[in-house]
């Protein structure tokens, strides 16, 4: 009996132990928790590159120039900026009347989400909130070109707003090609003309527009 109650001890302190290595050791592995920003395997880059926007301005076909640029999170969240800008300058009537032309420019803070991007094409979604001026200049007619008066006769600050979806292809490791569409959306604009002839708001620069860009940068 003593022989049989000593073994049962020994038993009993030999699984104690056991238990208390597997707790120790279990108390050290990770707890498995899913967070919105890993952070295991953390990687971060940045890029920038010009930017070029078509789309329906002021009833015509308008080009919009300007550049972007952001840092990278874990290949998947963007936190960046751009600037944007457009004029109907060069675009004379040649009329001997009183004419307009306008110029718009913007920028501001955009945030992107990349999905898979990995992959050697995948999608993006992008969001510009920002500010901008838009002016009206008269111009007097007279010449192939008309002559350039330079006098502002309206000018305004503006709130832009632009969603976009964009597939982009990973050409190099610091070389992406992105296109897309998106809309404008501007808020602030309300003028017409002298004349009567003219009248400018928020649809004259905001509607649907295409985009292309070259992003340069490692991430």
């Amino acid at each position: 009996m003593r022989t049989f109650t000593t073994l049962l001890i020994v038993s009993f302190l030999c699984l104690t132990v056991h238990v208390s290595a597997q707790s120790a050791a279990d108390s050290t592995k990770v707890d498995g928790m899913e967070t919105l920003i890993p952070t295991g395997n953390y990687t971060s880059g940045g890029f920038g590159g010009p930017v070029i926007k078509v789309g329906p301005v002021d009833g015509s076909t308008g080009v919009f120039f300007g550049a972007r640029g952001g840092w990278v999170i874990n290949r998947t969240f963007v936190l960046g900026g751009g600037g944007y800008g457009y004029t109907d300058m060069n675009n004379f009537s040649g009329s001997a009347t009183m004419d307009t032309n306008i110029a718009f420019g913007y920028g501001g803070l955009e945030l992107e989400y990349l999905i898979n991007a990995n992959s050697v094409v995948h999608a993006t979604v992008l969001a510009h909130i920002g500010a901008g001026g838009f002016t009206v200049y008269q111009h007097s007619g007279g010449g192939m070109y008309g002559d350039m008066d330079g006098n502002s006769m309206y000018s305004t600050a503006c709130f832009v707003f632009e969603p976009a979806v964009n597939a982009e292809v990973n050409i190099l490791s610091w070389l992406r090609l992105t296109v897309g569409a998106g809309y404008r959306f501007v808020t602030g604009i309300d003028y017409t003309n002298p004349s009567g002839s003219r009248r400018y708001d928020n649809s004259t620069v905001s509607g649907l527009f295409g985009v292309g860009m070259l992003k340069f940068g490692p991430y």
